[in-house]
């Protein structure tokens, strides 16, 4: 574990937060900036961690005009920056509407169509429509849209993300050859600006092959002027177990120097099927960050911002939720909602015909937090999860940042 910084109001704080992990913490270290003096305070619990695995770890550090000297110094502003937003075929009516009622903001959007089916072909989701008047809108507003390509099934087929249909048109340069050739020719006959790979839970062994794919899809691409992009999994590191959720797949050094977009999915840090916890806390995200910094150039990085929450419970996964879900959930139940410091985002709690719940959710506020993290780093693109659902305070926050 890496100790990493957070921008609050005035002070600096860093510290680790919210292993998967429930094994003993040691070695905790302490992140020091040139300029700046600090104390240091520990405060784990007797009973070794929390069930959540959450670790109250928080290291003070008095800063001086820390913030003044952070935005003055920091490069990512509006003029540089470019923004991407998610438009999935589920809710394409209100992410539709936002993305017309915001579009100003935008650079690119990524439709959420299209399918990698087990016998290899690329096809339309059942339930998607892929409608014209997107990208022509899209289009006469000089926003770019992409098609995204994606290894989860559909319906008649079911399941997870599933890594072995990308083996079958990863697996040899014939297959790659024609699985190419499919997704040049979708982008050409629907008058897409470029393709966005979004295959998940690919398993370690398959890195090899996903970077040759990309490589040559790149290639196909570019000679008929069409972007790629390729969604990619968080991690700190390589090698670290806790990160085995696609990302050892992924060579993001060789990856970079092929596609044009990299989106880092900065989010599910607790997901579905884990215990409760934040969407991304901003320590967390520093620490993705942070690493990718070193292998990806900042005009192909592009940071994952999460617009929803989960409701865990006592069933098996947890339930996603929009933010007027939330507000709804305040609004019947009227639970406490607190403001988490150290993940810099919300969470409340209710019971519900007996059932303790869970809630964290992303809105206006912790993406405030995150945009000066962004700042900091000198992070300037920007890829939304997903429209139609979010707390719209956002998008006046994106236009007044710097």
């Amino acid at each position: 574990m890496v100790a990493i910084p957070l921008l609050t109001s005035s002070l600096l704080v860093i510290g680790c937060l919210y292993s998967k992990s429930n094994t003993s913490i040691s070695n905790i270290k302490v992140t020091t900036i040139k300029g700046l003096k600090y104390t240091y305070k520990e405060t784990l619990p007797d009973n070794n961690l929390e069930a959540e695995g959450a670790l109250n770890i928080i290291a003070s550090i008095k800063a001086m005009n820390i913030l003044d000297r952070v935005f003055s110094t920091s490069s990512a502003n509006n003029s540089t920056r470019k923004v991407l937003g998610w438009i999935p075929f589920w809710d394409q009516q209100s992410a539709f509407a936002s993305f017309k009622q915001n579009v100003a903001s935008f650079d690119y959007i990524s439709v959420f169509w299209y399918l990698l089916r087990s016998d290899g072909s690329v096809n339309k989701y059942i339930y998607a429509s892929d409608d014209s008047s997107v990208i022509s809108f899209a289009h006469s507003k000089k926003v770019k849209v992409l098609a995204l390509v994606a290894n989860l099934p559909d319906e008649d087929e079911r399941g997870n993300w599933d890594p072995t249909r990308v083996d079958k048109v990863i697996s040899s340069s014939s297959a790659r050859k024609k699985h190419i050739a499919d997704l040049v020719a979708l982008a050409k006959s629907r008058g897409f600006d470029g393709i966005n790979i979004d295959y998940e839970a690919l398993r370690k062994d398959q890195k090899e092959n996903f970077t040759a794919f990309i490589k040559e899809l790149s290639f196909a691409l570019h000679k008929h002027g069409k972007i790629l992009a390729v969604a990619l999994h968080p991690k700190i590191t390589e090698g670290d177990p806790a990160y085995s959720n696609g990302s050892e797949a992924q060579d993001w050094r060789q990856l970079s120097k092929y596609a044009d977009q990299l989106h880092l999915m900065t989010y599910e840090q607790h997901w579905e099927d884990s215990p409760p916890g934040p969407i991304a806390s901003v320590l967390w995200v520093f620490s993705v960050l942070n690493y990718a910094k070193q292998l990806i150039p900042a005009n192909k990085l592009f940071a994952g911002i999460p617009l929803y929450g989960y409701d865990w419970s006592n069933t098996p996964k947890a339930k996603g939720l929009t933010y007027q879900n939330v507000q709804s959930l305040i609004s019947q139940y009227k639970p406490k909602v607190t403001w988490d410091p150290i993940a810099q985002s919300h969470h409340f709690g209710y019971r519900a015909a007996g059932v303790t719940h869970s809630v964290w959710y992303e809105d206006d506020a912790s993406f405030k937090k995150k945009m000066e993290l962004f700042n900091y780093l000198d992070i300037s693109n920007l890829a939304f999860w997903r429209l139609g659902g979010e707390d719209t305070r956002v998008w006046n926050t994106l236009r007044n940042s710097p």
